[in-house]
């Protein structure tokens, strides 16, 4: 397989974050997300969390559940038509003095523009939104306070000039995104890093140039020589991937396009868990807590029901799953 030095197993790979790290999660919403890592950052008790995203999905609210989080910035958190992210809204309603936990609302333009500066190497992006909204009245500030602080935190959330160009409107100035790592869940990936997704690459790639530290979990780690046949679907290259982990299902229960879809089954007995901290805390124990390693857990999740998610072939996604939780079938 060459030269393996960058392919690790997963708690190799989570070692690498560091409690107080800031982590920008791949993937949208229910769609690829890196949730093998993250149950492995649970089960090594990461802690302080700063996760960034566009925009996060089950893998922020578990984190947050589980007590790894200290702060958010991102525009959005839940799982679309699956339901709400009760982890999530449970530690804001509480706030900070009693959860430990802050957040910092963004837009979808706004944090991509965010992520994009951090790729770029630029300190800011000017844009014309966000004027006349809240998101950025200082007296609404929820971080205000942190803000200068916080090494994570930019100093002050915008900031406006006169376009010295032409007619001299005023802009806001939107702060760069560089976190200290940026994992990614994919379903292929060459043995020196080399990324190929298939389907939406959504803001990964301008992750992986932004952030100081690209873990990549894959379908499959694929000799680096292969992906040089048709290169123009690679969409990160090797040199910005530091580790690589072979994981199969590393997505479950979030869908990978050409390899298995969302599971509905998960969510419903997720969110049922989530709306209540007892309930939760029983849950992260038996599903997360209390499994040793993937491969455990894929064996509790049960062969039955993951071949139920495969994807169609053709489709990329599998066409007869149900996305209406109270119209679920039992997998037999």
């Amino acid at each position: 397989m060459g030269n393996l030095t960058k392919v690790m197993s997963l708690a190799e790979a989570a070692s690498l974050v560091q409690d107080g790290d800031s982590v920008f999660t791949g993937g949208w919403t229910v769609v690829r997300k890196p949730m093998g890592m993250v149950y492995e950052l649970i089960r090594q008790r990461k802690r302080d969390l700063h996760l960034v995203s566009n925009p996060g999905g089950p893998e922020i609210d578990l984190l947050i559940g589980a007590g790894c989080v200290s702060m958010t910035e991102t525009n959005y958190i839940g799982h679309e038509v699956f339901g709400h992210p009760y982890n999530f809204r449970r530690a804001v309603e509480m706030g900070p003095e009693q959860s430990g936990f802050h957040h910092d609302d963004w837009t979808v333009q706004t944090g991509t523009m965010r992520i994009v500066a951090g790729a770029m190497g630029l300190p800011f992006l000017p844009t014309l939104s966000l004027k006349g909204s809240d998101i950025i009245n200082p007296d609404l500030d929820p971080v205000r306070h942190l803000r200068g602080k916080d090494p994570r935190l930019p100093k002050q959330k915008v900031a406006f000039m006169r376009d010295p160009f032409w007619e001299g409107q005023e802009v806001v100035l939107v702060p760069a995104l560089r976190p200290d790592v940026c994992i990614i869940h994919t379903q292929e990936v060459g043995d020196q890093g080399t990324v190929r997704t298939r389907g939406g690459n959504f803001m990964d790639c301008y992750a992986a140039m932004a952030a100081k530290t690209t873990i990549v979990t894959a379908e499959r780690v694929v000799p680096e020589d292969s992906l040089k046949e048709l290169p123009e679907l690679n969409s990160i290259p090797g040199h910005l991937v530091h580790a690589i982990v072979e994981l199969p299902y590393g997505g479950h229960p979030t869908a990978v396009r050409g390899c298995y879809d969302n599971d509905p089954w998960w969510f419903k007995e997720y969110l049922a868990a989530s709306r209540n901290r007892e309930k939760f805390a029983a849950w992260l124990t038996d599903w997360v807590l209390g499994v040793p390693d993937h491969a455990a857990y894929l064996a509790k999740v049960g062969s039955q029901r993951l071949q139920h998610l495969q994807a169609d072939p053709v489709l990329g996604y599998n066409p007869h799953i149900k996305r209406r939780l109270d119209r679920l079938e039992e997998v037999q």
